[in-house]
């Protein structure tokens, strides 16, 4: 059972899919069990250990299998998934917000204009990012950058180029990076 972690999902959704090889809804209707509260299971998350017998009786109808070889199927999937979701958080918690990248990454760019000497091409860039910034423009915000990234021929990292269709991170990043380059510059 090793899944890439973009994988893995609630272990009802798991078993069905991967073990059964059919979909929930298709589940539902074998096993008589409404689609909507198999649904209700999966998004609020209800653990398998708290799942109704019946439920692990139609499991192994379907599968053929014991219910316990179910139950344990299903153990191992929650496991997997509990694992998962500790993981994401860890990796959460461990990211920089966006502010902080940005600000980073808008301090090296202008250091190596300034080590080149050649800051004054900055200013065009940085006023169409401004405008960017204040419009929320995405088209603007990812053209700006390009010709800033151009301009040392630096490669723009995929966090930043992927923020020009995000209104709220382009007013965030746009704006730490738009700081770094200017006001502190």
């Amino acid at each position: 059972m090793k899944f890439r972690p973009s994988e893995i999902e609630h272990p009802i959704k798991m078993y069905i899919r991967r073990d059964l090889g059919i979909t929930v809804e298709q589940f539902g209707k074998i096993a008589g069990i409404p689609q909507s509260t198999l649904a209700t299971w999966i998004k609020r998350e209800r653990r398998v250990e708290k799942l109704p017998i019946d439920f692990y009786s139609s499991l192994a109808t379907v599968s053929e299998k014991k219910i316990e070889e179910v139950f344990q199927e299903l153990v191992k999937w929650q496991q997997s998934y509990d694992r998962y979701k500790q993981e994401r958080l860890q990796l959460i918690e461990n990211e920089k917000p966006l502010f902080a990248l940005a600000a980073e990454e808008g301090a090296t760019i202008y250091r190596i204009y300034r080590g080149r000497k050649e800051e004054t091409l900055l200013l065009e860039p940085a006023k169409a990012l401004r405008k960017a910034v204040d419009k929320l423009d995405g088209e603007t915000f990812i053209q700006a950058m390009i010709e800033i990234y151009g301009k040392v021929a630096q490669p723009m990292p995929t966090w930043l180029a992927q923020t020009f269709s995000n209104k709220a991170q382009i007013k965030e990043v746009g704006q730490a990076f738009y700081n770094e380059l200017l006001i502190k510059g």
